[in-house]
């Protein structure tokens, strides 16, 4: 559990950062033409890709490390790849989420040509999924009591990530985003920054949720900046990732000491 005091406060200003997104980020939702926004979603989903191959899945070899090594009352079927069968869980689930939904929604818009024509469950189904997401992910924020600079770094990479989704839905479904949606989401950022300071969930659960997080990051990004219709920007991308991943190389190396 995080120290109460600063840690509580930082962590909150992260959860209502998120959360502001979620409120006023479908402002921005990329609309066909406006290559400028294509272009700075490209660059978002580049930095958390980044941030996930470079900062989260080395994180996960530690994990195992621990898992494998630490008693516990959980038993667990082949427990020197459980932490990535997790991973492999979360990516799996929010695809099988996107798939899910992208097929009533481009049948609605070739009947429509509009936002409310898919079936009613549709936005929900899609919104609820990231709604557990993202509780999960500021959950995870607080429990694993990161220092400031590395608090920080998740801020920016994750705020990137949560606005590429948050254009993705308010495009989607802009409506029913906008008068619900984006109200469901802000609640579950905040929620999971106040179940992890007042819950005591499993070590083991922990640990699992943080990999599942892990394979969403990757597949969320991925599903942001698959081309669709050719409205992908690999440069852009590809610029966000490097930038990114030279700029956590560089800090990760001073803080070794090196």
């Amino acid at each position: 559990m995080p120290a109460p005091g600063l840690s509580a406060l930082a962590t909150l200003s992260v959860a209502l950062l998120f959360a502001a997104i979620f409120l006023f980020g479908g402002r921005a939702a990329y609309r066909p033409g406006q290559r400028g926004r294509r272009r700075f979603l490209s660059f978002a989903a580049g930095i958390s890709v980044g941030y996930a191959f470079v900062h989260v899945l080395p994180a996960l070899h530690d994990i195992r490390e621990l898992q494998t090594q630490s008693p516990t009352h959980f038993k667990m079927l082949f427990p020197e790849y459980n932490i990535y069968l997790w991973t492999m869980a979360g990516f799996l689930v929010f695809y099988g989420l996107e798939t899910l939904v992208a097929g009533p929604r481009r049948d609605a818009e070739n009947r429509a040509g509009e936002d409310g024509g898919g079936a009613r469950w549709q936005p929900w189904v899609h919104m609820g999924g990231f709604a557990l997401y993202t509780w999960i992910l500021t959950h995870m924020m607080v429990w694993t009591g990161k220092g400031i600079l590395a608090l920080c770094l998740f801020a920016v990479a994750m705020g990137m990530h949560i606005f590429t989704i948050t254009c993705g839905l308010s495009s989607h479904y802009h409506e029913v985003y906008d008068r619900r949606g984006a109200y469901l989401l802000a609640l579950a950022s905040l929620s999971g920054w106040a179940s992890a300071l007042t819950l005591n969930l499993p070590r083991p659960l922990l640990f699992s949720l943080v990999a599942f997080v892990a394979g969403g990051v990757v597949v969320n990004a991925a599903i942001a900046e698959l081309p669709k219709e050719r409205e992908g920007r690999y440069w852009s991308f590809l610029m966000g990732a490097t930038v990114y991943t030279v700029l956590l190389l560089i800090l990760s190396h001073f803080e070794k000491g090196g």
